[in-house]
């Protein structure tokens, strides 16, 4: 097994916890619909969580040339998928008892929309430090296409509590990441 396999298996594993994470809790709100209001940002957001991972996928397996099996590189799949597993899971609350999913992630929306900022800033800063970046034009498109988009609309997000903004930003992280996923 090469170093890009033996990765590539474990960072396949940790992105499976956070797309059946996300799975699960559309089934959770579907199952929960006639008890609890759901509202549109909670399944929007177990969207963009699925894409996300197909897109960390896609993007993981366009680079396997140049990966390896190495303490950094393992931290790294741990730094960029955990954010996903962690979001997937603590996006809905407790079972019993919830009446609402969309108040519950409008009251988390800080943590939520602060921890989906940790993968773009962790890849761009990774491949910055390492000069994996490319060149200049190449770092200003990451920097401005890639990265600005996923980490300044969560951040906007944090600011508000207005559900129809939280729908339009969440359309918005969903539509960047298609995009990206078919870059």
């Amino acid at each position: 097994m090469s170093g890009f396999e033996y990765i590539f298996t474990f960072y396949g594993l940790l992105l499976g916890l956070a797309v059946a994470n996300a799975t699960g809790n559309l089934a959770e709100m579907w199952r929960s619909n006639a008890v609890a209001r759901v509202g549109p940002a909670p399944p929007l957001l177990c969207v963009f969580i699925l894409l996300a991972a197909a897109q960390q996928w896609v993007s993981f397996w366009a680079v396997r040339d140049s990966l390896t099996m190495s303490p950094g590189d393992l931290l790294m799949c741990m730094g960029m998928a955990t954010p996903y597993i962690f979001v997937s899971h603590g996006m809905t609350p407790a079972r019993e008892g919830s009446t609402s999913f969309e108040a519950f992630y409008i009251d988390h929306r800080r943590t939520l929309m602060g921890v989906l900022m940790i993968p773009p800033l962790l890849s761009l800063t990774y491949n910055l430090a390492l000069g994996k970046a490319g060149s200049l034009n190449e770092v200003l498109f990451s920097a401005l296409l890639i990265t600005a988009p996923r980490a300044l609309i969560p951040l906007a997000l944090i600011f508000t509590r207005s559900v129809k903004l939280h729908v339009l930003g969440l359309a918005a992280l969903i539509a960047h990441t298609l995009w990206r996923l078919f870059l």
